[in-house]
């Protein structure tokens, strides 16, 4: 599972209500069952641009990776690691480590250079 992109039920913050929600959106799994649980990424479309983080939110347009089965141009949220129960991942989409390995490893970087970034500030 790890390097696919599925769809999962996951949490997000619900600013309209003011409180935590869940919605099903695509993540990319980058951890194996732990405790049954993944460790993902969430990737969202970003309704606001002015959220984009310009380092840590890595495009996706479909027009450059059609294989990837994503409808609209979205985002894969570096900074946004989280885990989800294995029951909240509902169906695979795509391969995206197979599929297109150059994005997967760029988004595997970023996410090194974010923990790390992490890590440092946490000293």
């Amino acid at each position: 599972m790890i390097g696919w992109i599925c769809s999962s039920t996951t949490p997000y913050y619900d600013i309209r209500n003011g409180c935590n929600a869940f919605k099903q959106r695509p993540v990319l799994i980058i951890g194996g069952l732990l405790n049954n649980d993944y460790t993902v990424l969430p990737i969202s479309t970003v309704s606001k641009r002015e959220n984009l983080h310009p380092l840590y939110d890595i495009e996706i347009n479909p027009l450059y990776y059609p294989r990837l089965n994503l409808n609209k141009v979205s985002f894969v949220r570096v900074h946004k690691q989280t885990t989800v129960h294995r029951s909240s991942v509902i169906y695979q989409i795509s391969d995206l480590r197979n599929e297109y390995p150059n994005l997967y490893w760029n988004i595997l970087e970023m996410l090194s250079r974010y923990n790390k970034a992490l890590e440092d500030n946490a000293k």
